[in-house]
Parts: C-alpha cells; structure tokens; sequence
C-alpha cells in the first residue's frame, strides 16, 4: 500500500513528468515514485563518497578488500556457462 501525498509543481515539470511517463508506459503516480526513489539513491550514493572521503582509513579498507575479491574471483568459472 502506497501512502498519498500532494505535491505542487511547476506547471512545465508536470507537463514534461507526464510525457515522460506516458512514453514509458506509467501512470504519472509510477513514474514519479520511481524518479523519487531514484533521485534519493543518488543522494545516498552522494552522501557516502563524502563520508568515505572524510574517513579514508574505511575506503582503503574498503578497496583493499575490493581488490581482494577480484583476485579471488578471477580463478573462478561461470557455472551459467557450464549449463
């Protein structure tokens, strides 16, 4: 169950939300959720490289065990391949 909201837009970004939506085959409500949603994973995204930035001792970490992993994964087969 989705919660109800109201929003007041600009007259030419509805306009160009409702085309938008049309030419993606979604209701208005569908393609203004999922612009919403990822407007905010982009923040997200956004707000974690600053936090990484501010703590480069995690992002070391982080891409060190980054490198690790393709290491590992390198001497690994597709078993979608095998099928």
């Amino acid at each position: 169950m989705a919660d109800k909201v109201t929003l007041s837009l600009n007259p030419d970004t509805l306009a160009r939300a409702r085309a938008a939506a049309e030419r993606a085959g979604m209701s208005l409500s569908a393609w203004m959720d999922r612009a919403a949603r990822r407007e905010a994973l982009r923040d997200a995204g956004r707000h974690q490289d600053e936090w990484l930035d501010a703590n480069p001792d995690v992002r070391d970490e982080l891409d060190g065990f980054d490198r690790l992993a393709d290491r590992l994964e390198a001497g690994w087969t597709d078993l979608g391949d095998a099928a």
